[in-house]
């Protein structure tokens, strides 16, 4: 692309978001990450640090955001990357946790996208312009997880998080389009970054609050999570450059649309395909009793 694109990305000191900002940046564009202590964050060649942090109110993330616009100008892209995963049982986990967990997962990065979407939509960017462009007045990529799709005992969480998160954001997408700013969901798989390291992105139930009727199930799945770190099917690197060109349309994406969503890695491709196909048994086993409760005659009902 002849001119650099101006990229901010969250949770960019650590994972998807630091790997992503090293790859945007080795590609010639200008890239603000995002940390909670930029001042305390190791420097990353070719990437500004700002600072950030989701978890805060709504008043301080724009308070951040708009000292972001003001310092650096229009930005392109907007990646919402972080997250953490938080195991435990539904019945053991506390609300706070709960809450938590959503926070940081849900209302976080929605908070984000409050906050920048003023100024996406006040660009000055002629309509033309944003009809033809890849971004219109500016790209929205959310990275959300094939958790979203499936069960993980003890992380139901997690995985109801990351399915608000899509939810949330599929309808954002539709909500924004109007004003020419698009919007992307990334669906990965599992991927060697350090998500799953206890301590780090990996929040377990805290001290005293299991309960013993699960506790098979808990030592399985604590044993599942420790040897699928540093085991887990995705290439960061590789990744990332994916995303990279899939958001950019360049490399592979060449020539194709900004997508609505879609899944990253062989497990996230394999996972959704099934998950989705068994909804859809689902759908077919039952219909003929589902059907029982129409009025005849009435309109068929609400379509997407």
């Amino acid at each position: 692309m002849s001119t650099p694109l101006v990229w901010l990305i969250t949770g960019a000191t650590a994972g998807f978001g630091l790997e992503l900002a090293k790859v945007a940046a080795e590609r010639g564009d200008r890239v603000i990450g995002t940390s909670r202590n930029p001042s305390s964050a190791a420097a990353i060649p070719g990437v500004t640090l700002a600072r950030l942090n989701h978890n805060e109110s709504l008043d301080c993330v724009k308070k951040d955001i708009d000292a972001i616009f003001a310092t650096h100008g229009p930005i392109d892209i907007i990646v919402n990357n972080a997250a953490y995963v938080q195991t435990g049982t539904v019945e053991e986990l506390t609300p706070e946790e709960t809450m938590r967990q959503f926070q940081a997962n849900v209302f976080g990065p929605v908070n984000v996208y409050r906050a920048v979407l003023p100024h996406l939509r006040a660009r000055e960017v002629s309509e033309k312009e944003v009809e033809e462009g890849r971004f219109g007045r500016g790209a929205l990529v959310t990275v959300g997880s094939i958790a979203a799709w499936f069960r993980m005992d003890s992380a139901a969480a997690y995985n109801a998080a990351k399915a608000a998160l899509r939810q949330m954001t599929i309808g954002l997408a539709a909500e924004v389009a109007q004003f020419g700013v698009r919007h992307t969901l990334l669906e990965p798989g599992f991927y060697r970054t350090e998500l799953l390291k206890p301590g780090a992105n990996f929040g377990s139930t805290v001290g005293g609050t299991r309960i013993e009727a699960y506790r098979e199930m808990n030592e399985r799945m604590d044993e599942a999570f420790r040897w699928f770190h540093k085991n887990q099917l995705g290439d960061t690197r590789r990744g990332c450059e994916l995303i990279y060109e899939i958001v950019t349309g360049t490399g592979v994406a060449e020539g194709r649309k900004l997508p609505e969503m879609v899944p990253l890695g062989g497990d996230a491709v394999t996972e959704i395909r099934r998950c989705a196909g068994r909804a859809l048994d689902a759908v077919d086993e039952w219909e003929d009793v589902a059907r029982l409760s129409d009025i005849p005659g009435a309109a068929t009902g609400w379509t997407s």
